[in-house]
């Protein structure tokens, strides 16, 4: 199995894309707890209101994004 950084030098791998999805996992996962904390049926700094759905998206976003930071960690 090739090292990372062989994966960037031969640009399998490209570097400024596992940042971007490590921002957004970040991104996400301080949002989630965000909603938590504030509680469904309350609202957001933003007037948004916490609901089951907007929990339950934004948990799966999470999900969908995790497996790409992993896979480029390698």
């Amino acid at each position: 199995m090739k090292t990372r950084e062989q994966l960037v030098d031969e640009g399998i791998i490209n570097d400024n894309k596992v940042i971007g999805y490590k921002y957004i996992a970040g991104f996400y996962k301080e949002q989630l707890k965000k909603f938590k904390q504030i509680g469904i049926g309350n609202t957001t700094e933003f007037d948004i209101m916490v609901t089951d759905k907007l929990i339950k998206v934004t948990e799966k976003r999470l999900r969908q994004i995790r497996p790409m930071i992993e896979v480029s960690d390698d």
